[in-house]
């Protein structure tokens, strides 16, 4: 199943990424260099050559969504799961209501699972409470709470206005109001939340979580490509995560992509 390419146009923006590096000159000159080079390789389909010039970008810490997919594109062309589910991960933490990012991270993460052969029960399965919070974006999240907050003081202030015969519905409709924009709220306070907590993406099709942060410790279990782990420590090179079922183990800080 292809990952969707229908945003060419992406590939072209060398001048809008430049606008959101901090230097000019020499380096804004390199990085240009770089994106370009990267497209041209992307566009010749000699993806290896596209994935060095946009990781360069990458490790020079530039901040791009477009960059982002388009790693993602090159590396699930590659058949690289891992990175290119973290890509598509990292885009869309840049715009939630990126389609063409959501699509293609649905069609890795299920090409990702039809290779598992051997599947760690309820480790894929976040926590309740993270489901429930994320099952809107943030951006319709916030409207939904802006809307009925607005609804429900502008109920309140005809209720001041209107008849007896019409106060005991307006009155009914400012408290559902009311209600709904407070568990919108609670929704947005809970992604805060969520948002503090770090995770990363599993990046190697198949790798051992060890019991300590040493290759001589025992394997505890194997994860997957685009596994997403919650980091709990780091020990140099090593990084220990926790899976959604409680699981916990380390990990060599190269293996896990973090978000």
């Amino acid at each position: 199943m292809k990952a969707s390419v229908t945003r060419v146009g992406t590939l072209l923006l060398a001048g809008a990424l430049l606008l959101m590096l901090p230097a000019r000159g020499a380096r804004a000159d390199l990085l240009d260099e770089a994106w370009k080079r990267g497209n041209d390789a992307y566009f010749r389909g000699d993806f290896v050559a596209a994935i060095a010039a946009y990781e360069q970008l990458d490790r020079q810490n530039v901040v791009s969504r477009d960059l982002y997919y388009n790693l993602g594109v090159a590396h699930f062309r590659q058949g690289s799961l891992g990175r290119a589910i973290w890509s598509f991960e990292r885009t869309l933490g840049l715009d939630p209501d990126d389609e063409d990012a959501r699509f293609n991270l649905t069609q890795a993460r299920k090409l990702a699972e039809r290779r598992v052969l051997d599947k760690i029960e309820s480790a894929e399965r976040e926590a309740l409470w993270i489901r429930v919070v994320t099952f809107f974006t943030a951006s319709t999240e916030t409207w939904v709470f802006v809307g009925l907050y607005l609804g429900c003081f502008v109920l309140l202030f005809l209720r001041r206005r209107a008849d007896d015969d019409s106060r005991a519905a307006l009155t009914a409709g400012a408290a559902i109001l009311g209600t709904g924009a407070l568990l919108a709220g609670i929704l947005l306070l809970g992604r805060m939340n969520l948002d503090r907590i770090p995770f990363g993406i599993v990046l190697p099709d198949t790798v051992a979580v060890k019991e300590g942060a040493e290759t001589s410790y025992r394997t505890s279990f194997e994860v997957h490509a685009g596994l997403r782990v919650r980091l709990q420590d780091r020990d140099q090179d090593w990084v220990r995560v926790r899976l959604a079922n409680g699981l916990e183990g380390w990990l060599r800080a190269e293996d896990v992509g973090r978000l």
